[in-house]
């Protein structure tokens, strides 16, 4: 029955994004369409998670299943103009009941730059730290209410939701982005609520990269600024628009990569809270020479923690770094083994034991590409942490991961 439905289903979307876009833009010829997906099975075992209360009892083990549908359409008119179309549509997994459409847009690209319109991430143009460390990620740590609450590395806020993309063409090395996102909230149509308390609205993002050789070295920097309107019209000396400011680099010379970014953001700025500064900043190095690529990660975030009053209090800066170190061997041309080292600490301003932690993870990866369409993955997570949320005080503990995981594509 599933068959048919998903074959039902390919059928009746080819059709219609052959019919749409041929009809309204095609005269001359015909829009290539192709239809892929995929299909993983993965067995996870961890033990207890942070967030968990040691009290009760959870099953240690998963099995999960993820899938996707993905209905790609292009054509190239006369005058050189080419434009398409790209769907994809989860058909297994968590994310079917909440967000079962991912990417979703048309795009249009020609001599005065590439548009995209629909359903996409931002185009950023952010340049960074060149991460080596692959994360299995199955156990993490706790933040509470740590202002920090998790590092970032972008400032791009809208994800997916709808939006308009227009990136210029690249002249000297020189490329601009600018993005607008009318609502974010993914679909969203005209005549929502523009007063909603806590949220915000009509944001814009631009991004300028430049990227060329200087000597010997291969060079990138980017500029990032955005900004987004808060959607509450109550008077309160709090609200105001969303910012974000962003500087990245990257120098690669011979084996060796070094880059890094520094990003600041107001968090809470259209929120009755007390507005928060925040920068987080990173700094990171690779090498590769033959077989092997190594590479080494150091990230930091503070951000002020201030009570509301006629004039704000500030009452300390909560505090999070990150330190990885990864290596990548390469058994042959199909085979990958990965080992990395992470340690995370979260600390609190005043030193509250609920919102601080010291995680460190050790992360072992085995990723077989077996042939055309079909890969194999084994992963293993040893994990140690202060503070739990299950008991009474802070204390240490150790935890394990891991999984095994098989992936057919088409």
């Amino acid at each position: 029955m599933k068959k048919a439905l998903y074959g039902t289903t390919a059928l009746l979307a080819a059709g219609l994004l052959s019919t749409q876009v041929s009809a309204g833009a095609v005269d001359s010829g015909d829009l290539d369409v192709t239809i892929g997906g995929f299909g993983t099975f993965k067995i996870e075992y961890k033990s207890r998670e942070t967030d968990k209360d040691d009290a009760i009892s959870y099953r240690n083990h998963n099995a999960d299943f993820d899938s996707e549908l993905e209905f790609k359409g292009e054509t190239t008119l006369d005058n050189g103009t080419e434009a398409g179309i790209e769907i994809e549509i989860e058909t297994g997994g968590s994310g079917m009941g909440s967000d079962p459409i991912d990417d979703n847009f048309i795009w249009v690209d020609g001599s005065m730059g590439k548009i995209y319109l629909g359903g996409r991430d931002a185009e950023e143009l952010e340049t960074g730290v060149p991460d080596v460390y692959d994360d299995v990620g199955l156990l993490k740590g706790d933040m509470n209410n740590n202002e920090v609450k998790a590092l970032k590395d972008t400032a791009d806020i809208a994800g997916q939701d709808n939006k308009v993309t227009y990136l210029t063409p690249t002249v000297g090395g020189l490329e601009l982005s600018i993005n607008y996102t009318p609502d974010l909230v993914q679909d969203s149509t005209a005549n929502t609520t523009n007063q909603d308390v806590g949220e915000r609205a009509e944001d814009l993002l631009v991004g300028l990269q430049w990227s060329g050789d200087v000597g010997a070295a291969s060079v990138e920097v980017s500029l990032g600024y955005g900004t987004a309107k808060a959607e509450d019209a109550a008077v309160d000396k709090d609200i105001k628009n969303e910012t974000r400011e962003r500087i990245g680099f990257e120098v690669e010379t011979g084996d060796i990569t070094i880059g890094g970014f520094w990003l600041k953001t107001n968090d809470n700025s259209y929120t009755t809270a007390p507005s928060e500064d925040r920068i987080d900043q990173g700094l990171g190095v690779a090498w590769e020479s033959g077989a092997w690529e190594i590479g080494a990660v150091w990230q930091t975030a503070e951000q002020d923690e201030l009570t509301d009053a006629a004039v704000n209090v500030k009452t300390g800066t909560d505090e999070g770094t990150r330190m990885e170190v990864g290596v990548v061997y390469e058994l042959n041309d199909d085979m990958l083994l990965k080992v990395g080292y992470r340690n995370e600490k979260f600390d609190d301003d005043v030193n509250l034991a609920s919102d601080e932690n010291d995680t460190k993870s050790i992360d072992v990866h085995f990723q077989w590409d077996v042939g055309d369409g079909l890969e194999f993955d084994m992963g293993f997570q040893n994990f140690r942490y202060t503070h739990h949320d299950g008991l009474t005080t802070a204390a240490k503990k150790t935890g394990s991961a891991a999984y095994i995981s098989t992936k057919v594509s088409f």
